[in-house]
Formats: C-alpha cells, structure tokens, sequence
C-alpha cells in the first residue's frame, strides 16, 4: 500500500500579535511580542485496569479531553492598553491602577491572534500562519525586575471555547492586518471618528461650567476658567460612556501644569456608538467652591 507524503510547513517568527476586546470590539496590534508558551488545559481520563495476581483481564480508559489553551505572551515595550485588559485594572491621568485588592474583578473577555511566517528557502515571507485563541481573560501580571537589563513583561491568560467552538483556529492569510501601522512597534487602536462633533463650548466662570471640546480622533478636553484641585482629576470625574447602557469607555485622563485643562483619550472606543462625555463637579483648587458638571454627546463612525 503506497503512502502519501507529508511536506511541513516551515514557519518562524511572531510576526504580529492582534488583541481583540470582545465587549467592544476594539482591536490592538503590536509587533514587538518576543515570544509566546501556549499549552493546553486538559480534564484528564482515567484508566481502571482489571487485574487478578499477575494477569490483566481488561481496561477501560477513557481519554483527555482539551477544554481550552493557557497562553503566556512575553512582550518587549509595555503596553498599558493590554495591562487594562489583561490584568483587569483603569487607566488614570497619571498611569496605571490595578483592579481594588480584596474584590473579585469582572474581566472582560478578549481573543488573540497569534501571526507567524512560512518562509521560503530565501528567507522571504511565502504565507502568514494565524493561531486563534478566542474568549480570553486574564490573570494578575506578574512583575520581575533586573538591574542593567529592560523590563519585559510578561501576560497569562486562559482561552476557554464556549459550547460548539474549537480550543484553537489556525488558518492561511496572504498578509498581516492593518500592516502599516505594524512597523510603530507598539499598540495601534483601530481607527474611529467623530464625523460631526458637537460645536465646542467656552468656560463659564460664573458658574464653573466648562468648556468642552470633542475632536474628530474621539478626544474630549474640558477647560476650566479656574485651576481645579487635582486630586479630584480622576477616571472616575471624567469620563466617557455609552448613552445605550452607561458602560464606562477605558482611557486616560491627563491635565496640564496650570490644572485648567483637562483631557480624556479613549482606548476601547468603537463605530457606530452614541457616547457621554460627562465632567462631574470637582473643587476648586483655591478651596472656594466646585465646579459644575456637564454631559455632552457625540457619535462616532
């Protein structure tokens, strides 16, 4: 009986990393992964041997049974924006924030698209090898620290299929997705807008009312015609909603040196969406009163 010859297929390099936000929709890509140990999770069998002195009379087994990947993905830079996600924490205006101690933490969900290259004998790229890992949440970063050497973080996650899904998707792409942003060696957010922006409102220094702008790239800024107290600039005060369910939009909350300017960058906004960008009333940095909120909305496309 005559076989039939297998070719492998020889493939090298993580040639891009994409983390999709499964609530959102938001989609990252970032090619400075270094390197990623995916095993898998399995529900063992077991095996009873009947056995009488020295002879087995039978066995009944029954097999492992695979019920999802664990994925550990080692990174170059560290991105806040897959800390979010992963580790379950908020962007601020001065960084990053961990998830509260002591509180269980409602993750959200994320798939991760894995592209490898099948090369050629000349070294050029011939196909690009893409490994799903769909419905993953993470587990609390782990940090390590080396004098001399660069920080590389390190992300866990499980990859749980759900009923009727498979634990792993491989397939043949001809080229990356969204390759030109893939050379920035960092995360790069798909690209959403606000065709028609609200028209841009002023301070009012009466009431301390202020002003709100909301940029084509999805940015709000409110100014204050008073400096604010800056311990209340926080994720909390300003941030940006979806009008449909109030879900909180992730992002950072930054303010300039004169604390007059505050200004919100979403990181998991996504098309097609009515948002609230909402300003909660917050003290005065010379202790003479608060400020006054302000709701204003926005589409994006």
């Amino acid at each position: 009986m005559s076989g039939t010859e297998i070719q492998g297929m020889p493939i090298a390099n993580i040639a891009l990393a994409e983390i999709i936000n499964e609530d959102t929709g938001q989609t990252y890509y970032f090619d400075t992964a270094e390197k990623a140990d995916v095993k898998p999770d399995l529900s063992k069998g077991k095996e009873d041997i009947l056995r009488v002195k020295n002879r087995i009379i039978a066995m009944n087994r029954t097999e492992d049974i695979c019920i999802g990947y664990n994925v550990k993905l080692t990174d170059n830079t560290f991105p806040p924006e897959l800390m979010c996600l992963v580790d379950g924490g908020t962007m601020t205006s001065s960084g990053y924030e961990g998830p509260e101690i002591g509180v269980a933490v409602n993750k959200v969900p994320f798939t991760l698209n894995l592209y490898s290259e099948e090369k050629d004998y000349d070294s050029s790229t011939i196909q690009y090898v893409k490994f799903s890992f769909r419905h993953n949440k993470g587990t609390p970063v782990e940090f390590k620290f080396e004098d001399g050497k660069f920080y590389v973080p390190e992300f866990e996650s499980t990859s749980r299929p759900k009923k009727g899904e498979k634990p792993i998707y491989i397939s043949y792409v001809s080229s990356l997705p969204n390759s030109s942003s893939s050379s920035t060696g960092g995360t790069t957010p798909t690209t959403v807008t606000v065709p028609s922006p609200p028209a841009p409102t002023s301070p009012d220094s009466t009431t301390g009312t202020p002003g709100v702008t909301v940029g084509t790239d999805c940015r709000v800024t409110w100014i204050f015609a008073d400096a604010v107290n800056d311990a209340d600039v926080t994720a909390a005060n300003f941030k940006v909603t979806k009008k449909s369910d109030g879900s909180v939009v992730s992002g950072s909350v930054t303010m300039d040196t004169a604390k007059k300017v505050i200004t919100f960058v979403p990181t998991s906004i996504v098309a097609g969406v009515t948002y609230e960008a909402t300003a909660s009333a917050i003290r005065k940095a010379d202790g003479t009163g608060n400020t006054t909120a302000v709701t204003v909305e926005f589409t994006t496309a």
